[in-house]
């Protein structure tokens, strides 16, 4: 019988503390005791590679459906999803994306198009009542500890939506490499050796294709 490992992930005040931990910093009480700028910071730095990491790529772990129905003859979706527009379906026909300047052009040809304007998805006519399916990589990079999702962590037991086992090296290292920006610092190359393996690693194990390379900007 095979068994399987469970991993819990770290909080954001967790993640805070084995930073300070690897900096030799004294570590704080509680989350509602950090004062201090350099602390602030920290945690500012933890967010901002948290959103590096997710930003750089399409990760599987992000992508969301959302099932919108368009009546017979409605074109109009609020692009409220939070995220980058991956695909469209209705059905097993998938939509293309033309620029917004061909859709009238091909409207009375064929209705299995899309755009985007603005915030809104925009498609061409049809005569029949449209199940759409979209398909979208969300851009809430955190949850919190009900798993609920939100754009950032704020509070001391928010985590990332980043899996386990690659969160706590992701962050604790790319927080690191960032709090002490300096090459010349002792720990500042075995650090980011440590952050780019877990960033290969979670893209061995996440991307959704081979095509590219996620690119990460230090600094």
């Amino acid at each position: 019988m095979s068994t399987q490992t469970t991993h819990i992930k770290p909080t954001y005040f967790e993640i805070f503390t084995k930073v300070l931990n690897e900096l030799n910093w004294r570590e704080v009480s509680g989350f509602n005791e950090i004062e201090k700028t350099e602390h602030k910071r920290v945690l500012n730095l933890i967010n901002v590679t948290n959103a590096e990491v997710l930003s750089s790529y399409i990760w599987d772990f992000q992508i969301e459906k959302a099932e919108i129905t368009l009546g017979k003859d409605e074109t109009t979706i609020l692009s409220n999803f939070g995220g980058k527009i991956i695909s469209i379906w209705e059905g097993s026909k998938k939509y293309k994306y033309i620029h917004p300047t061909m859709l009238a052009p091909v409207s009375d040809r064929r209705c299995d198009v899309y755009s985007n304007i603005g915030s809104l998805i925009i498609t061409t006519p049809s005569a029949h009542k449209r199940n759409l399916s979209v398909i979208f990589a969300s851009d809430l990079y955190a949850q919190d500890k009900d798993g609920v999702k939100k754009a950032k962590m704020e509070n001391a037991d928010d985590t990332s939506i980043i899996p386990m086992p690659y969160l706590e090296p992701i962050l604790v290292y790319g927080t690191l490499i960032r709090t002490k920006a300096n090459p010349s610092f002792a720990k500042f190359g075995y650090w980011r050796t440590l952050y780019y393996n877990a960033v290969g690693n979670l893209r061995t194990s996440g991307a959704k294709s081979n095509e590219d390379s996620p690119r990460l900007i230090l600094g």
